[in-house]
């Protein structure tokens, strides 16, 4: 090596680089191995070179910069290199070993720390990204209904409410969101079950089923599945504390309570709410579908209805636009292009009809039944036109089953009609409300009419 020279404090303190050289090294002719790299700009480091045991390429590494290294030190950790050197320890391999030994600790400390919320968030975004590609099918990403379900399930709560003083309250899943991941196990998640099933069980149950998948989809992903347990969703214990799914038998109107259910929710005194609920027993729609239905998705020249669906291929399902209907439609104000509008929301159409529906059955004196259960209304309604279940399952939206009928098939929107129509006919009549389709706009009387 050349500039080998004696080291001392004074003299390393003056070393300076060659002129017209990016860097410039001295070494130490007491100590092995050790040099001073000096650069252009002035910059003095301490540094080890020598050969490691089997290897004829000389190794180089950092020592530290004479700022902070005293001579005395640098001189110790260079004979302390070379010790290793001649044993066959590469300092270069070591250094790369402890540098990550040391951001693997620095992330493992990072992760004891790391909160559910943290991750919650980026999946939530996953989420919402995802939703964004019109590539994706529905059915493989979520829809703004399911989005808005898990926002409200993780709301902190205390807020006034839109249609009330009343504040919001919390989520079921924001007190899991508080914790750390490292925390998250079966007895966290069993107790934390355990009290929100005193309270209210559904919730309860749909938001472990939320946190379930979240769980999974976060065990896919490094990041976070070397600090978590996997499996503390799993867990058969854990599972026997969730509740189970209510019955739904008793959720959809029976033949002998359509009087009763018309005559409430024709007098609700909100044409777009009372026609609302009547499409969803007269069509079986999901409650999204008829609440986004446009006044371009109705073509009353065909009888057709155009129906947002969130399990056909194109997104698209047609249904017949029977007589009813048809009448119904033509008595609705055409505020703007949402059929079912409304003035108190933002959206300019029909979001929270529950509340509508509830004050119906409290007139009729019915038992509970939820908007999605006057869809199961008209499934078990429509046998009693021993209407084919191929017919119902089209009309309403369920995906083809070639095992209900044998062979699937997809009817014409004509055939549809006829079976629609006779439902229609015998729901009204089993409700005694008089209409007939040669009146013209005397098709149908005021309800008041019928039920004084």
């Amino acid at each position: 090596m050349a500039n080998k020279i004696k080291f001392t404090a004074g003299r390393v303190a003056g070393f300076e680089c060659e002129s017209g050289k990016q860097q410039f090294f001295y070494w130490d002719l007491e100590t092995p191995c050790l040099g001073v790299r000096v650069s252009s700009t002035g910059r003095k480091t301490y540094i080890f070179e020598g050969r490691v045991s089997g290897r004829t390429s000389p190794r180089r590494v950092t020592i530290g910069d004479l700022r902070t290294w005293a001579l005395g030190d640098a001189q110790n950790e260079a004979r302390r290199l070379k010790s290793e050197a001649d044993q066959g320890i590469d300092p270069v391999v070591k250094a790369i070993e402890q540098a990550h030994e040391v951001l693997v600790k620095k992330a493992e400390g990072l992760a004891k720390k790391l909160q559910v919320k943290t991750a919650w968030n980026e999946y939530i975004k996953y989420q919402e990204d995802k939703m964004t590609r019109e590539h994706i099918e529905r059915g493989k990403k979520w829809g703004a209904r399911h989005l808005k379900d898990h926002k409200n399930l993780t709301q902190a709560g205390g807020e006034i409410r839109k249609r009330s003083k009343e504040l919001t309250k919390q989520g079921v899943l924001y007190p899991l969101l508080q914790e750390r991941m490292v925390d998250i196990n079966p007895a966290t998640l069993a107790s934390w079950q355990k009290v929100e099933a005193t309270t209210r069980a559904n919730n309860a149950r749909q938001g472990f089923e939320m946190f379930r998948a979240f769980w999974r989809w976060c065990a896919l992903r490094p990041e976070y599945a070397k600090f978590m347990d996997i499996k503390a969703v799993e867990n058969k214990e854990l599972r026997d504390e969730v509740p189970s799914r209510k019955s739904k038998r008793f959720d959809s109107l029976d033949k002998a309570q359509l009087s009763a259910w018309f005559k409430a929710v024709c007098s609700l005194g909100n044409k777009s709410a009372s026609g609302y609920l009547q499409c969803l027993l007269l069509t079986g729609a999901r409650r999204e579908e008829m609440a986004h239905l446009l006044w371009v998705d109705i073509n009353f020249q065909f009888d057709t209805i155009f129906i947002r669906d969130k399990v056909e291929a194109d997104g698209i399902r047609r249904i017949p636009l029977t007589p009813y209907l048809k009448e119904l439609f033509g008595r609705l104000e055409r505020r703007n292009e949402w059929v079912f509008s409304s003035t108190d929301s933002k959206s300019g159409r029909i979001v929270e009809p529950a509340h509508f529906h509830a004050k119906a059955l409290a007139l009729a004196g019915l038992p509970h039944v939820t908007i999605h259960g006057l869809r199961r209304s008209f499934i078990s309604l429509a046998e009693w036109v021993e209407m084919p279940i191929g017919v119902v399952a089209q009309i309403t939206g369920h995906s083809p089953s070639a095992t209900a009928e044998k062979h699937y098939k997809s009817r014409p929107i004509e055939l549809l009609g006829i079976w629609q129509s006779k439902y229609e006919a015998w729901i009204l009549e089993q409700a005694g409300v008089e209409f007939s389709p040669s009146n013209a706009h005397e098709k149908i009387k005021p309800i008041s009419v019928f039920y004084k």
